[in-house]
């Protein structure tokens, strides 16, 4: 047996008493934080209007099986799931998943949702079940890389999540272990995202790029489930993923290894900052060290920082990093972003609004900025950033990694602060009353007979 078929088992015959609690907990919390993002993504997020338009044009007024979250409108599932996905990461806000280096709700999420809506019949520990398992799914498939493929041309943090999402499509439509290689199969025939996104700072594909995995994996999974052929190996096949994307350099037992026993879906990190996962160890080395040493932003004569290969291009092109013009660009700085949290001892949404970009004094400490990456830090200690600040008193280090180190669980507080923060942006406002409906119905997810009593408050 293939890790294509033992990993579609393992979807087909998980239920939800099978979960630790503690995997549905986080799976909670990244419903709760998808909802609040994908409020303040309808008015914020680069392109998002434009391709919930497009979802709505292209479903040429079909079916209102699912709803397109905080616009008042319902389509057809799969352009649902495009236009939910569109918004899901365009903000750069949602939960990651560290090991891995994913964001494996991106598109599972607005994927789930749409098809479980279709379905009708869904209850909450179906929803939640479906979820972990698509998360599961896209965490395990990229662990089985062993190294960053963007140098070959491929952007695969979205692709990844491609197969999370058809998972958990799969899940929902009670589709066999065959059923399920088969939809893996037909969602490699349609999904993938080039790297050079990360070479043009004026694209919107850095924001809604998990609209086209959403939308492919309904549409997999719905193929799958006519009965049609894919592939037997897609994922290890001679000719596979891990051979196309990988040029097999891959570590096939990482995939399906401790299936059932280490839940890596239990394990993200929710952002409290709304930029680029890789900026947010800058953040916190500038705030700890304005905390533990009272530094002035006029007092400083020069960051240094260190980044790892991979998070070079938070750093470059330089003169664009330094003055962004743009959210998409200030997300991904960590001159910008770091400047800010020094200045104003926090990073928010409104800090990427376009009047944002014209503040004086944080792009004079942004020009201050100087960098160089460290060739000796691969995929594992791709967060590792070595920070330096020059003062006129003297200089003040941190240096931040993950690697052996117990990652900071976000409490349900937390996130319920940040949904109630992103609302505020929302194209239809939504009051505190509704808000805390929307939490309570998420907290409670295991208990509702129907999906449809969630989906209502969206």
């Amino acid at each position: 047996m293939g890790i294509s078929y033992e990993l579609a088992k393992f979807i087909a015959e998980t239920e939800f008493e099978d979960i630790p609690s503690y995997v549905i907990e986080t799976q909670k919390k990244s419903i709760l934080d998808a909802v609040g993002i994908t409020f303040g993504a309808a008015t914020l997020g680069d392109g998002c209007r434009e391709f919930v338009d497009l979802a709505v044009e292209n479903s040429c007024e079909g079916r209102q099986e699912a709803a397109v979250i905080g616009f008042d409108k319902r389509l057809p599932a799969g352009w649902a799931a495009f236009a939910n996905a569109a918004m899901a990461h365009s903000l750069d806000f949602g939960d990651t998943q560290m090991d891995a280096v994913v964001h494996s709700n991106a598109s599972t999420f607005p994927a789930a949702l749409a098809v479980a809506e279709k379905l009708g019949d869904v209850d909450g520990k179906r929803l939640l079940t479906a979820l972990v398992l698509g998360s599961e799914t896209a965490c395990r498939i990229s662990l089985g890389a062993n190294e960053d493929l963007e140098k070959y041309g491929y952007y695969m943090p979205t692709i990844y999540t491609s197969f999370g999402a058809t998972a958990a499509v799969c899940k929902l439509l009670r589709l066999t272990p065959k059923q399920i290689v088969d939809a893996f199969s037909f969602n490699l025939c349609q999904t993938t995202c080039s790297s050079e996104l990360m070479n043009n700072s004026k694209t919107v594909m850095r924001s809604v790029r998990e609209a086209f995995s959403a939308r492919n994996a309904v549409l997999s999974g719905q193929i799958a489930a006519k009965g049609l052929n894919g592939f037997e190996e897609p994922l290890e096949g001679k000719l596979g993923f891990y051979h196309a994307y990988a040029r097999d350099n891959c570590n096939l037992d990482r995939v399906v290894e401790g299936l059932g026993k280490t839940y890596y879906a239990g394990n993200l990190y929710f952002k409290l900052w709304p930029s680029c996962a890789g900026i947010h160890p800058a953040i916190t080395a500038v705030r700890e060290l304005s905390k533990e040493h009272g530094i002035n932003p006029e007092e400083v004569t020069r960051i240094h920082v260190i980044t790892s290969q991979r998070n070079k291009m938070l750093v470059e092109p330089e003169e664009i990093r330094k003055a962004p013009t743009t959210s998409i660009i200030g997300k991904f700085s960590i001159p910008y972003t770091a400047s800010v949290a020094l200045i104003k001892g926090d990073v928010t949404l409104d800090d990427f609004l376009p009047d944002a970009f014209q503040d004086k004094e944080v792009l004079k400490l942004a020009s201050k900025f100087t960098y160089e990456a460290n060739e000796n830090w691969g995929k594992a200690e791709g967060m590792n950033t070595d920070v330096t600040i020059y003062t006129d008193r003297g200089q003040f280090h941190y240096f931040y990694t993950e690697t052996g180190k117990a990652q900071k669980e976000t409490s349900f507080d937390e996130l319920k602060l940040k949904l109630k923060s992103c609302a505020r942006h929302a194209l239809i406002p939504k009051s505190e009353e509704e808000l805390n409906r929307i939490i309570d119905t998420v907290c409670g997810m295991e208990e509702i007979s129907s999906i449809k009593e969630f989906t209502s408050l969206l």
